[in-house]
């Protein structure tokens, strides 16, 4: 058994510090949560909510999120935000620490394989599923990634019984997160040589996996607050498929931009050829894994694209094979990174660290840049002649503007030459040697200047929810003085604004739509059509004043406005700020 010295679980520690309240940070109430609070807390007050048919409409029960936060807010006596704070705190440790495994796994020592897991602490944007790298909210998907990540750097241990509980956790958090994972764990197990572990070994992981499976099938029935059950084996009827090409384009592949996909395919690339590089200092047990989650993410985009838009299946929308890729450009960073410590400490090849250590952190903070990376990269393998030949390309590529890229412009190079900077003070600090004190100590001080050099600034923040004191004012207001099952609307904001979710959760009170709810369309076909026409109703057209009798009779309540057009015979019924409350009823 592998251990990890306690110096470096403090190191992971303090990244994982510096990665959730300086960069990139965490948020409450801006994305996902807005889902989810209102759900957690109508499952504490069945009360609440009763009129809004979003939370009335759980999509939780094969998952055990709601029990372990509701549960773990009892157990500590805080507030909901403050108790789904500390385990997403933990789960995002929990996330560095099976990064860190990996990188070990890759053949790197303790102190490199740490700085490996700080550069991934950075993050990134996973183009075209949307979805991050490390997740900013205290949702099931990042609850459940942290174990699942975990199971890959125990299974590169050869700890099948320990990577099988995590999987097991991963897996009653968000099914489809897990998923990867277990097919390739299983796989493995499965195809193992009958010498190669121990029976006990190959039977402990699927032992995990049937509990976990039965725990969610006994439990599944009884989860309070399903008044739609979710759709599984229907197929998508034309005005269900419109609704979802447009409030949730990313999970439909044809509507991608052609630029993506050679993203991904560059992102292969280097990957195989990092690998191809590393394959002997690579455990078979990591090998079997990086190339079955590559494999998995390259096919998620035909299997999605046959499955939804060719056959209608409903449950593509939920399950969104596409979030596989995240796997491939997670397997792309470190095996990238590898690759640079490799080529810094043992060959004293300083130009190519620098290259592969800037398409690692390129390919996490904006895969663009690997239209130029890549092949810079890949010539550094190579004597000068191919050396050469890397330069001009990504010269020619630069020059060329792929899919209309200016790789030269000022955001693009920004991040380029923040990246070179980032790795060339990862190939000072190798060159110092990580297993000497002052390589190691050069290392955190390189990795923990990059939380401050990305972003620019120090920008610590305390609280995700960004403030907005006006709008607290009015949800105070909203949950002291409307009654319970008041419904509002904010007719007039538009669809990047968070204002209506978070007045939702904070208020306690049921809004007859927003964008933000639109989102559960992938669940349940009867809410489709209900957003739907209420969307159309109510949002999709720019506000007018004569909609107020139509709302009126739909049942809404209140409008809370920006502007200060709402008709001369509506009471104003409370001001914050630039809110303005109007009753209808």
């Amino acid at each position: 058994m592998i251990k990890t010295p306690a110096r470096v679980r403090l190191v992971l520690l303090l990244f994982t510090f510096l990665s959730y309240f300086q960069y990139p940070g965490h948020t409450y109430l801006v994305s996902d949560t807005q889902i989810y609070v209102p759900m957690l807390e109508r499952f504490e007050n069945p009360a609440l909510f009763a009129q809004d048919p979003m939370v009335t409409r759980a999509h939780t029960a094969w998952t055990f999120y709601d029990e372990i936060a509701i549960g773990f807010r009892k157990l500590t006596r805080s507030e909901l935000e403050t108790a789904l704070g500390l385990l997403h705190f933990f789960a995002r440790w929990c996330l560095l620490l099976g990064i860190f495994k990996i990188a070990r796994g890759m053949g790197l020592g303790n102190p490199p394989a740490a700085a490996c897991a700080g550069i991934y602490a950075l993050g990134g944007l996973v183009p075209g599923p949307s979805v991050l790298l490390v997740e900013y909210e205290p949702v099931p998907r990042a609850f459940a990634l942290a174990p699942a990540v975990l199971g890959v750097g125990l299974a590169a241990e050869r700890r099948f019984a320990a990577a099988g509980a995590a999987g097991a956790v991963a897996l009653v958090l968000h099914g489809t997160t897990s998923a990867p994972f277990w097919i390739i764990l299983g796989t493995l197990l499965l195809a193992a040589p009958s010498g190669s572990m121990t029976p006990s070994g190959r039977l402990w992981p699927f032992l995990f996996l049937g509990c976990s499976l039965l725990a969610l099938q006994i439990a599944a029935p009884w989860q309070p607050g399903v008044s739609e059950p979710q759709t599984f084996l229907s197929r998508l009827d034309p005005d269900w498929e419109a609704l979802a090409r447009l409030r949730s384009p990313y999970v439909f592949v044809d509507q991608w931009p052609s630029a993506y996909f050679w993203q991904y395919g560059l992102m292969l690339v280097a990957a195989a050829a990092a690998y191809w590089r590393l394959r002997q200092r690579i455990g078979r047990e990591l090998r079997f894994f990086t190339v079955g989650l590559s494999l998995l993410a390259v096919l998620s985009l035909p299997v999605s694209y046959l499955l939804l838009e060719k056959w209608k299946w409903a449950l593509v929308l939920q399950w969104q094979p596409l979030r596989t890729l995240l796997f491939l450009q997670m397997l792309t960073i470190l095996l990238s990174l590898a690759l640079a410590m490799e080529l810094s400490c043992r060959r004293a090849d300083s130009a190519g660290a620098i290259c592969w250590g800037a398409l690692a952190i390129a390919s996490a903070a904006d895969p663009r840049l690997l239209f130029a990376l890549t092949p810079a990269a890949a010539g550094c393998l190579g004597r000068w002649p191919l050396r050469a030949a890397g330069i001009t390309l990504a010269a020619a590529s630069a020059w060329l503007r792929p899919f209309g890229i200016t790789l030269w412009a000022a955001p693009l190079r920004r991040e380029l030459c923040v990246a070179l900077l980032l790795a060339a003070l990862l190939a000072g600090a190798a060159g110092l040697h990580f297993r000497s004190r002052l390589g190691a100590v050069a290392a955190v001080l390189a990795v923990g200047s990059a939380f401050f050099i990305v972003p620019g600034r120090a920008q610590f923040r305390w609280s995700g929810e960004p403030p907005n004191r006006d709008l607290a004012v009015l949800s105070d207001w909203a949950r002291g003085s409307t009654d319970r099952n008041a419904v509002f609307l904010f007719p007039d904001s538009p669809a990047s604004s968070i204002d209506p979710g978070v007045f939702r959760a904070r208020a306690e009170r049921a809004l007859y739509t927003d964008w933000k709810s639109g989102g559960q369309i992938n669940f349940f076909r009867d809410f489709a059509h209900l957003w739907g026409e209420r969307w159309r109703q109510a949002l999709a057209e720019p506000f007018h004043p004569e909609q107020l009798g139509r709302l009126r009779q739909a049942g809404v309540d209140y409008v809370v406005l920006r502007s200060s057009e709402a008709g001369p015979a509506l009471p104003l019924a409370f001001t914050s700020g630039v809110y303005r409350v109007y009753r209808l009823k």
